[in-house]
């Protein structure tokens, strides 16, 4: 009896070993993954329309010349403003003129971190934008409903990267 224990506890232990073992893949990629980037188009946000940066491509590169033009959308835009997205010294703000526009403006925001990683996002608008440090992205936005809107950069708003959008 004692040596059927001991045997089927081997047995135990073997199969434990194949099936935990070296050969066996794991079951996911556990390192960190970056969320694709939103496609181009149009979505019906709150309270405007936000038109997503384009996506990096993904294709195959046998398939992309050096010569393969990627056309992103064109919308008539009726002001362009330049948002800096400042971090240097520790000081955290949003550099840009005035953020005052009026109802049925549409507008392109240029968006340029500094240096880390920042976002622009006005909840009550629908708008979330990441830009990563010493990068630039473009908002196109449409602003359909009149108020005084808080923007924040959700890293830093502690640290005072808080702002407001006033629309007429």
């Amino acid at each position: 009896m004692r040596n059927y224990l001991f045997y089927v506890s081997l047995i135990g232990l073997l199969i434990t070993s194949i099936a935990c073992g070296d050969g066996t893949p794991p079951k996911g990629d556990h390192n960190e993954v970056k969320p694709a980037p939103i496609a181009p188009a149009f979505s019906n946000a709150s309270s405007g329309t936000i038109l997503a940066p384009a996506p990096s491509m993904s294709s195959n590169p046998s398939s992309i010349s050096e010569n393969t033009v990627v056309e992103k959308p064109s919308v008539a835009v009726d002001k362009i403003v330049e948002v800096l997205m400042q971090d240097a010294n520790a000081e955290y703000a949003f550099i840009s003129e005035d953020l005052v526009f009026q109802t049925g403006e549409i507008i392109q925001f240029d968006l340029t971190s500094e240096n880390e990683f920042h976002s622009f996002v006005v909840d009550d608008l629908g708008i979330d934008v990441e830009v990563d440090g010493g990068n630039s992205e473009q908002l196109i936005f449409t602003f359909d409903k009149p108020g005084v809107y808080t923007l924040i950069c959700i890293p830093h708003e502690t640290l005072g990267m808080v702002g407001e959008i006033t629309v007429n």
